[in-house]
């Protein structure tokens, strides 16, 4: 995003000195502005998604310098924060996760579907553990990994054991992964095996970006340029 401004009269007010200090009160105007921005946009992000744990940091900036008057934001697609948010950019669909990856792979899952986790149910990251683990998706590593027929047998009468019903089996039960819980017969739908998502573009980054400069960016110019005054030799 550009943002111009005509300064010529204010810098032809100038004395020699003041000039000299021009490049670093933009730099500073620059960057206190695009760290003002990720504050604003995290607080936006929270908010808009109801997000109660920490935040993606996949959202980085790079900072202006005298020579480079500029700041750069942008989203680091190396961050897992990526793949989290990057629908709520763009709309549409979503990039799938690790589980749906093992379960498309092993034919369990079509690639246009997705797990969601059914209503009421909350899912605490060590059972996915166990989950990918039992289903034999993480090459037999972790949770079962040295399970044998009998030990397997005397757990499912004391602990969860879950299983996967795909779209292409002739189950009464709807597609997902379920779980058995101990001392009950009916099976509990944990995921579901639902069509992929159609999500709405629900942020705009140079949008957010003009609110925080029309709001403040004369402000941060004001304090900038004081700053650099002060500090001229």
């Amino acid at each position: 995003m550009r943002i111009e401004t005509n300064i010529n009269l204010f810098i032809n007010s100038l004395n020699d000195i003041e000039k000299r200090q021009v490049p670093y009160a933009l730099m500073l105007t620059t960057n206190n502005m695009a760290f003002d921005f990720l504050n604003t946009h995290k607080k936006e992000i929270r908010s808009g998604l109801n997000w109660k744990k920490k935040l993606p940091n996949a959202i980085r900036i790079k900072r202006a310098t005298k020579s480079r008057p500029y700041a750069e934001i942008y989203i680091d697609e190396w961050n897992w924060g990526y793949y989290a948010l990057k629908q709520h950019y763009t709309g549409g669909d979503r990039s799938r996760k690790g589980m749906e990856k093992a379960l498309i792979a092993l034919g369990y899952m079509y690639k246009h579907e997705i797990l969601t986790p059914s209503p009421g149910v909350r899912i605490k990251a060590s059972m996915y553990v166990q989950m990918m683990s039992q289903l034999k998706l993480n090459y037999k590593a972790g949770y079962s990994a040295n399970e044998t027929l009998a030990s397997r047998k005397r757990k499912s009468k004391t602990s969860l054991r879950f299983f996967i019903i795909s779209g292409k089996s002739k189950s009464p039960l709807a597609p997902g992964v379920y779980a058995r819980m101990p001392g009950t017969d009916k099976p509990v739908c944990i995921l579901r095996i639902s069509e992929k998502p159609n999500y709405k573009k629900s942020f705009d980054m140079k949008k957010t970006f003009k609110m925080v400069y029309e709001l403040r960016g004369k402000e941060h110019f004001d304090k900038a340029w004081t700053r650099a005054i002060s500090t001229a030799k």
